[in-house]
């Protein structure tokens, strides 16, 4: 059951994305914090979404994603017994408010699918900042939340995010 729905948000996630219009690329990098802080020691990410324009100030559109937890292999000069990765892929949804041609603020809200073992996923929340640098890149910083049963991801990255901006629309 896990499986077909995953195919069936990955399918509906991909009929919307044509010509590469309002199309995004990011990759981030990060640094876990709280419950996962002993276990994982970098995070790596990357995320594809399509964002429809609202108008000069607001986009929304669907997002999914893969985000990898490397395993912690050292604590001080111990170590440690073999860690496991932990996986996720966030299917969510953005919205972006543009408060002028550079900057940005917005997040995403949906739910991560758990991809290792023993990982079932959760909510997942993304703030985020951003500042357009050019009409086709962007830098941003986001906060990562993942709430799983009894613990919670969290992690602080950077990113770089690739636009391919619908031709009616420029904010340079």
């Amino acid at each position: 059951m896990k499986k077909f729905f995953i195919v069936l948000i990955v399918s509906f996630f991909s009929t919307g994305i044509y010509a590469q219009e309002g199309f995004k690329l990011g990759i981030q990098a990060g640094l876990p914090f709280n419950d996962y802080n002993e276990a994982v020691s970098v995070v790596l990410g990357a995320d594809f979404s399509y964002m429809y324009p609202l108008g000069e100030v607001v986009d929304v559109g669907p997002a999914i994603g893969y985000i990898h937890g490397f395993a912690e292999t050292f604590q001080t000069t111990i170590i440690r017994e073999e860690q496991k990765a932990v996986q996720f892929m966030p299917l969510s949804a953005g919205v972006r408010f543009w408060t002028s041609n550079y900057f940005s603020f917005g997040g995403n809200v949906g739910y991560a699918v758990g991809i290792n073992d023993g990982n079932e996923g959760g909510l997942y929340y993304r703030p985020t900042l951003a500042y357009l640098m050019s009409s086709s890149v962007e830098v941003n910083v986001s906060y990562t939340g993942i709430d799983i049963d009894e613990t919670s991801w969290t992690t602080l990255t950077l990113g770089i995010v690739f636009n391919f901006e619908p031709k009616y629309r420029n904010r340079r």
